[in-house]
């Protein structure tokens, strides 16, 4: 219990005693006063005027031990606790306005970074849209470019003279009549020295049977093996070259696409029906 409060009850005791003591005289008092009408007048007043006086002395007895005092300490003590409150008050206060400005230097953070992260998306769509006009012009450039190259080999093969050279029909005549004498004369030869090698190849793969009416039946059955084993491999043989061909016609047509990309129009490519063939184990 704090020295303030003490001193509040020690001057509620004390009035509650000076209460008691007041009620004490009244009492007696009334006391004295039945008495005088009883017929003992001379005798009671004097005690009622003790009584009086003493209740008195013992109330300005106790404003005089607690009243003093107690108002000094109880002001000394509002003053304090007011002084509590205020230094209380400022404290909050003062937190109060760092955490406002803390709160305010983070925002303005935040905008800062905020504008600087749309200031820097902005550069960078200006930066992209820059980039994309500068790659639309240089393809219009280039496309002009090319269609000028065209225009000028265009030009350029219309200007050149068609034919032999100026030859007369008779001439161009004769020379188209040698030159498809020749080419079928190629041909012919062509076409034998094919047949040559196509029987040369036959003859070493498929060499002329022994007589089979002198030979034992496991003889017999080595031989079927082997022409057995012969033709599964040239069967496989024949895939594979069949398979490198197909490859080989692929890729000739589409460097011929290539091609005819590059120089501006298409060619239709010449499609072979191709007659697949299982490989036999």
């Amino acid at each position: 219990m704090s020295s303030a409060e003490e001193r509040r009850a020690a001057r509620r005791r004390a009035r509650e005693e000076a209460a008691a003591t007041e009620e004490d005289v009244t009492d007696s008092r009334e006391e004295r006063r039945r008495r005088r009408r009883q017929g003992g007048d001379e005798e009671a007043e004097p005690s009622v005027e003790e009584d009086t006086r003493r209740s008195r002395r013992s109330r300005d007895e106790v404003e005089e031990v607690s009243v003093p005092d107690t108002s000094a300490e109880d002001e000394a003590a509002a003053r304090a606790e007011e002084e509590r409150i205020r230094q209380e008050q400022e404290e909050q206060e003062r937190a109060e306005a760092e955490r406002r400005a803390q709160e305010e230097e983070e925002r303005m953070r935040e905008e800062a970074a905020r504008r600087e992260e749309e200031e820097r998306q902005r550069e960078e769509e200006r930066r992209r849209q820059e980039e994309e006009e500068r790659l639309a012009a240089e393809k219009a450039a280039a496309e002009q470019a090319e269609k000028e190259r065209i225009r000028q080999e265009e030009e350029e093969k219309k200007k050149k003279k068609k034919g032999f050279g100026g030859l007369t029909p008779e001439k161009k005549k004769l020379l188209k009549t040698i030159i498809m004498e020749r080419a079928r004369q190629e041909l012919h030869a062509e076409a034998l020295r094919n047949k040559e090698a196509k029987e040369n190849k036959i003859k070493e793969c498929c060499p002329n049977l022994p007589d089979l009416s002198t030979m034992a039946e496991a003889q017999l059955q080595t031989l079927c093996k082997g022409i057995y084993d012969k033709i599964c491999k040239k069967e496989s043989e024949k895939y594979d070259v069949e398979l490198a061909i197909r490859n080989q016609e692929k890729q000739i047509n589409e460097l011929t696409l290539k091609v005819s990309d590059v120089k501006g129009r298409f060619a239709k490519p010449v499609l072979k029906k191709v007659v697949r063939v299982e490989r036999r184990h």
